[in-house]
């Protein structure tokens, strides 16, 4: 066994987008790091394809965001969601809507964000990362290295880790200051100890990718997911939904990709191979002739389980997957791994500073990202149920009633019949949601809500958006105006900027909105930390306790876990 006499400020393990992310994020912040990915590329499965705007939002600060809105799925055909009994000739639509920012929603989800909504699968977003990763630091990336252990004692003030590569027997010993642990789940959150709640093993499911002249035989191609409940076959579940993922811009020349996601199964054992895959696709869509060229096939198991700490041990911390298995009903894993490690990492960056002094910050992300890991799984999960249990309930069909009894439920549905009870139900079911709304708010803890500015002094089509004035190591104090006295609090850790509707500021409030969200007076200000979130310690206005500069660094204090 070899070793390295270096230490990297943080070591990386596993190259997917928490880890690629992880890397850039670390890069543009100038911290020295190693990233191990065991595989010899990235993914060459879909797997996540919705990024959200909190996601697209952060791929700004890494400089990717117009290369990914280049080649994601246009809203013509990536903004609809609908459930179908079948595309083949006697296929019926049972409802269908607009998603994700498309078409009524588009105006609503502007209003909350300065980026979009896209949809692009992991297998085409890796790379984009990967470029960039690299660009920004060429010897960071080791594929084919296989991180087999993490050790070190609470004393020690470096990690170790054992690396083997490109399929070596012996193994080299590689140091860190920190690790991100973002290895998919696979492994590590079990070696290091750390247990696992949640459920577990809900449903044995598999993922087809193949390609296919699909969109010709779809009654309708705007439909980014189409779910299927065709009563011989059950209901939702077990028939399964599917989903284009381009590649885009499509064109004459370019092959469409789709992908099915189905329940593979009563046991663990019975999995699908290709040829039994390629014929449950055609089953499903009733489509007997239609062309399919496998490419992958992926088994997997429904989980929503979360890590009970994030921070496993004093030096290593759990991001992605690592940390929980969400459902990937509601686009919720990815984007929520990918903001795990936009909250660590200007934490990591003050802690290599100085560590004695911001080593309590670093508890903060345990305490501020494991329960959102569990919220979303919960939310993914009911998404899950929602978008098929409910459904299936609400045309009243199961999997526990013969093909005959579906079809005379399914038939009612059609004939207009059970409307009032059944709808109804689903109605009162969805109303009490309150993850179907977003409400803009600026009370700590929440992200910071978006609106326009624009210079002062300069031409009204120069815009620019609240979250992009967000330092990579700063807290940003944005107050209403100047001269009440928030100037004079600019330092090392806060800058300070005056956005107004009018007068002596730094930016213009453009139409208002800022006024109208920001939720303090005139005399008032918000402190927004490096990752888009308002300060859960403070927001206010200026009075006695800031006119005296000594009790605003105890403000701080407090903001930065440094004192009770």
């Amino acid at each position: 066994m070899s070793s390295s006499s270096e230490i990297y400020s943080v070591a990386i393990i596993g190259g997917g987008p928490v880890g690629l992310c992880a890397s850039i994020l670390l890069s543009v912040r100038g911290k020295s790091h190693v990233l191990f990915e065991r595989r010899p590329c990235t993914s060459i499965h879909p797997k996540a394809c919705g990024i959200n705007q909190r996601t697209t939002e952060i791929f700004r600060k890494l400089g990717i965001d117009e290369t990914v809105y280049a080649v994601s799925g246009p809203p013509e055909v990536t903004g609809r969601t609908a459930w179908y009994t079948s595309l083949g000739p006697e296929g019926k639509e049972i409802a269908s809507r607009y998603a994700w920012g498309a078409g009524p929603y588009a105006e609503e989800f502007s209003r909350y964000s300065p980026r979009k909504y896209v949809v692009l699968p992991q297998i085409r977003l890796e790379p984009i990362l990967k470029q960039r990763a690299q660009e920004l630091n060429p010897e960071a990336l080791k594929y084919r290295a296989e991180v087999t252990d993490v050790r070190g004692s609470e004393a020690d003030n470096y990690a170790v880790l054992q690396v083997r590569f490109d399929g070596k027997e012996s193994e080299e010993d590689v140091r860190a200051r920190f690790v991100i642990c973002a290895d998919g789940g696979r492994s590590f959150t079990d070696k290091l100890g750390v247990r696992w709640l949640g459920e577990k093993d809900i449903y044995n499911m598999v993922t087809a990718h193949f390609r296919s002249p699909l969109s010709k035989s779809h009654s309708d191609p705007r439909n980014f997911i189409t779910w299927f409940s065709h009563p011989d076959l059950g209901g939702s579940m077990q028939t399964g939904f599917l989903y284009q993922i381009g590649p885009w811009p499509a064109g004459p020349e370019v092959e469409e990709e789709w992908v099915l996601v189905c329940m593979s199964g009563a046991t663990h054992s019975e999995r699908l191979d290709k040829e039994a895959a390629v014929k449950r696709i055609r089953d499903t869509l009733r489509l007997p002739d239609l062309p399919i060229e496998m490419l992958s096939l992926s088994p997997w198991n429904v989980n929503a389980i979360y890590a009970k700490r994030y921070r496993a041990t004093k030096r290593v911390f759990l991001a992605g997957d690592a940390a929980y298995r969400i459902p990937p009903w509601g686009a919720l894993g990815m984007n929520t791994g990918v903001q795990d490690v936009a909250n660590l990492i200007w934490k990591l960056d003050l802690a290599l500073q100085d560590e004695a002094k911001y080593g309590a910050l670093l508890d903060s992300y345990d305490t501020e990202r494991k329960p959102i890991g569990e919220r979303v799984g919960r939310t993914s999960l009911h998404n899950l149920r929602s978008h098929s249990l409910v459904m299936d309930a609400a045309l009243g069909m199961s999997a526990d009633k013969t093909p005959a009894e579906n079809w005379a439920a399914l038939n009612a549905y059609f004939d207009g019949e059970g409307a009032a009870s059944r709808h109804d139900g689903q109605l009162t079911e969805n109303g009490e949601l309150a993850t179907e709304f977003y409400y803009p708010s600026t009370i700590p803890g929440h992200h910071v809500p978006h609106a326009w500015l624009r210079k002062a002094g300069e031409p009204e089509a120069h815009t620019i958006a609240v979250v992009d004035l967000i330092p990579l190591r700063q807290m940003l104090l944005l107050a209403r105006r100047r001269g009440v006295g928030w100037e004079q609090l600019e330092s090392a850790l806060v800058h300070v900027e005056i956005a107004g509707e009018a007068g002596d500021v730094d930016w213009v409030d453009v139409d208002g909105k800022w006024a109208r969200q920001c939720g303090v007076g005139e005399e008032g200000a918000v402190l927004v930390r490096p990752d888009g979130i308002v300060l859960v310690a403070w927001r206010g206005g200026w009075n006695d306790d800031f006119k005296d500069v000594a009790k605003w660094g105890r403000v701080l204090e407090r903001v930065m876990y440094l004192a009770p």
